[in-house]
């Protein structure tokens, strides 16, 4: 039986956004972490997915997230699907401690050869976890190098304009 350590909700830290209007930044390292695991999944012709690890705050915009860091585990995976595997879940605990601190904001997969969007299950795991609460999809082609981060509310995934920290 997991052990609840507390059932407070945390408060969340007033900060003011860099750019006013954004509400996703996300570090290079957490680029470049995405990059790299997209790229040797699409050697295996196999997709890949993670968790964004960050912080939620808000300022007199509203709430925005800092994604800094990734977390994953073993995989199942094929060319069109991805999940994380069910003997892999403490290793994804353990992934999840190695970072530098924060919270789970968002997620990331691999879409191999179609394009950067949320398909029909991609909406269904991210209202599953997040519903309209604050959290990013962050979507990568490697076979073309692209990549797309959205939110995924009431009216539905919107792409999300992102800026990349230094």
């Amino acid at each position: 039986m997991p052990k609840i350590i507390s059932a407070d909700t945390p408060e969340i830290e007033f900060r003011a956004r860099p750019v006013k209007g954004v509400s996703f930044y996300i570090s290079e390292n957490v680029i470049d972490s995405i990059t790299d695991h997209a790229d040797r999944g699409y050697t295996e012709n196999k997709e890949v997915m993670g968790l964004l690890i960050g912080h939620v705050l808000k300022d007199d915009e509203g709430i925005y997230v800092k994604a800094e860091d990734t977390a994953t585990s073993g995989l199942d995976a094929d060319e069109a699907s991805v999940r994380f595997n069910k003997d892999g879940i403490e290793c994804l605990f353990e992934s999840m401690d190695k970072c530098s601190g924060g919270s789970v904001v968002g997620w990331y997969h691999s879409h191999l050869g179609i394009g950067c969007y949320l398909s029909d299950v991609d909406i269904r795991t991210h209202l599953g976890v997040f519903g309209d609460e604050a959290g990013f999809a962050v979507v990568i082609d490697p076979s073309d190098s692209t990549l797309a981060a959205f939110s995924c509310g009431r009216d539905g995934p919107q792409k999300a304009r992102m800026i990349i920290m230094i």
